[in-house]
């Protein structure tokens, strides 16, 4: 066979393999829609999943064969070059949009006009270098996956890892005033402007007396999954490590079983989280990249840090006593009182350079889904680490989570790991 003509089949296999997973989402996706209030309000700026799978699948499709068959093969040293400069050239874009964040959350929305024709320029020339540096991230990522044993046949990974650098859709997430809970989760275009997101917040607290937050997602699994372009090297390959989780869970019970309940959500995406930091770190090492060293904790502190004088803010420890104190204003029924104290917190945060547009009871429903963030209460974050840490290697405990199908059987079989390790 050919030298040209074995990676263009490998391509085909690939692509004959990703298309039936995208297929697969989008008939989930399509039969999880109702009109709730949220989608009634939301219906101008609705996210079209379907038509960005088609654009972009096809555009992956075939500029992959193009590679194959050009037979062109860059060394590594200049893919990484590559990768390098493009987020070298993403830090003016950042300091852009943390300066839009930042006029948000102080409500100057006559200077976000302003930010954001500036950002649209600083990221025109990126676009040229997307391509190649999303492949490049999916080949660090498959030879991570390779080497835990999760590849098919070979190096073949299935799903085969597959990113879209872009902006990603818009979410808006609903939540009861009196409580904290995710109720309604719809999808809006990337291009929705800081009035409308506001407009949609307001009209659902009027007409339907809904908490509700229209947020930046840090990712999105369709198919290619849709990774944010804002961040630095080091979070795309962990971002993009956990939108590939999903991706392999949904053959799986764990996804299968995702939607089942809150704890079946808290848990995939508990799980997706953990262990795509700890893939995105070491596809980071095969990059050049270096981890820092952990920051001293409270509990073991350098003898520089035991001097030092004040201590910075602490927005994980700052984040989890808001929430918590909210949690027990809400139980009491005091629904105004917790609305007040979730302001005033947030203006602290922004005060500290955390450029919070909103806090209210859908922000701690959002982020509360990722039990190993902050602004979550859930115990099943300390669970997933714990079961991380009874696990010989990263391959396998992917391999034993990917079998669950309910969150009673995880905490069975964290039981019997800890059991074992008691031994």
């Amino acid at each position: 066979m050919k030298p040209v003509m074995k990676p263009l089949l490998l391509k085909l296999l690939r692509w004959a393999l990703a298309a039936m997973l995208a297929l697969l989402i989008l008939s989930l996706q399509s039969g999880a829609r109702h009109f709730n209030p949220a989608e009634r309000a939301a219906a101008p700026f609705l996210y079209d999943i379907v038509r960005w799978e088609f654009d972009n699948f096809l555009s992956k499709w075939t500029n992959r064969v193009a590679d194959a068959l050009s037979g062109v093969r860059s060394d590594d040293a200049r893919k990484y070059e590559q990768v390098s400069r493009y987020f070298d050239m993403g830090a003016e874009s950042a300091r852009f949009r943390y300066e839009l964040r930042l006029a948000a959350a102080n409500g100057g929305r006559a200077r976000t006009d302003e930010l954001q024709a500036k950002l649209i320029a600083a990221e025109a020339p990126r676009l040229a270098l997307a391509d190649d540096v999303e492949e490049t991230i999916e080949a660090a990522i498959s030879a991570v996956l390779a080497a835990e044993g999760l590849a098919t046949f070979g190096e073949f990974i299935f799903p085969p890892v597959d990113i879209r650098l872009t902006e990603p859709p818009k979410l808006l997430v609903t939540s009861p005033r009196d409580r904290i809970a995710r109720t309604h989760d719809v999808l809006l275009r990337s291009d929705v402007t800081l009035r409308d997101r506001q407009a949609l917040e307001d009209e659902l607290l009027g007409a339907a007396n809904l908490a509700a937050l229209v947020e930046d997602i840090g990712g999105l699994a369709t198919y290619p999954a849709s990774v944010p372009t804002t961040q630095s090297l080091r979070w795309t390959l962990q971002a993009s490590a956990h939108e590939w989780l999903h991706h392999h869970f949904f053959f799986r019970p764990l996804g299968q079983n995702m939607f089942a309940n809150a704890d079946m959500v808290t848990l995939n995406e508990t799980i997706a989280s953990i262990a795509g930091k700890e893939i995105g770190d070491r596809a980071f090492v095969i990059m050049g990249g270096e981890i820092p060293a952990p920051a001293p904790t409270a509990a073991q502190p350098t003898e520089d840090v035991a001097d030092a004088a004040p201590q910075a803010f602490d927005f994980g420890a700052e984040m989890n006593r808001t929430r918590r104190h909210v949690d027990a204003l809400l139980e009491r029924g005091d629904i105004e009182g917790a609305e007040a104290y979730m302001e005033r917190r947030r203006l602290l945060f922004v005060e500290n350079g955390y450029p919070i547009r909103k806090l209210n009871q859908a922000y701690f429903a959002f982020y509360g889904t990722y039990a190993d963030l902050p602004a979550s209460v859930s115990p099943i974050g300390e669970q997933v680490r714990r079961f991380r840490e009874l696990t010989p290697n990263l391959g396998d405990f992917i391999a034993r989570v990917a079998e669950i199908s309910d969150y009673d059987e995880f905490l069975r079989m964290l039981r019997a790991l800890e059991s074992e390790s008691a031994k």
